[in-house]
C-alpha cells in the first residue's frame, strides 16, 4: 500500500551524474558566447571611433585648403592693389574677351 510523496531516486542520480558534467560544459559554453558579444561589441566601437577619426582628418584637409585658398585670394588683391590699382578679376577678363572689348 505504498505511500506516495517521498522522491524519485533514478531523476536525483541523472541529475548528480549529468548535472555535474554538464554544468562545467553549459558554463563554458555561456562564457564563450558573452566574451565573443564583447569582443564584437568592442570590434564595432573601434571601427566607429576610426570613422570619425577619419571624417574628423578629411574636414580638417578640407579647412586647410579653404584658408589656403582664401590667403592666395588675399595676397594677390593685395599684391594688385600696390601696383597701382584694382587688376580686373577672372571672371570680368573672360566677359570683356566674350564682348570683345
Amino acid at each position: 500500500m505504498g505511500g506516495g510523496g517521498g522522491f524519485d531516486p533514478i531523476s536525483l542520480i541523472g541529475n548528480m551524474i549529468f548535472g555535474s558534467i554538464l554544468g562545467p560544459l553549459g558554463q563554458q559554453a555561456t562564457r564563450a558566447s558573452q566574451s565573443e558579444a564583447q569582443d564584437a561589441e568592442a570590434a564595432l566601437q573601434a571601427a566607429e571611433a576610426r570613422r570619425r577619426a577619419d571624417r574628423k582628418k578629411e574636414e580638417a584637409a578640407l579647412l586647410a585648403k579653404a584658408r589656403q585658398a582664401e590667403r592666395a585670394t588675399k595676397t594677390g588683391q593685395a599684391a594688385a592693389e600696390s601696383l597701382g590699382g584694382a587688376v580686373p578679376t577672372t571672371e570680368e577678363s573672360q566677359l570683356k574677351a566674350r564682348l570683345g572689348q
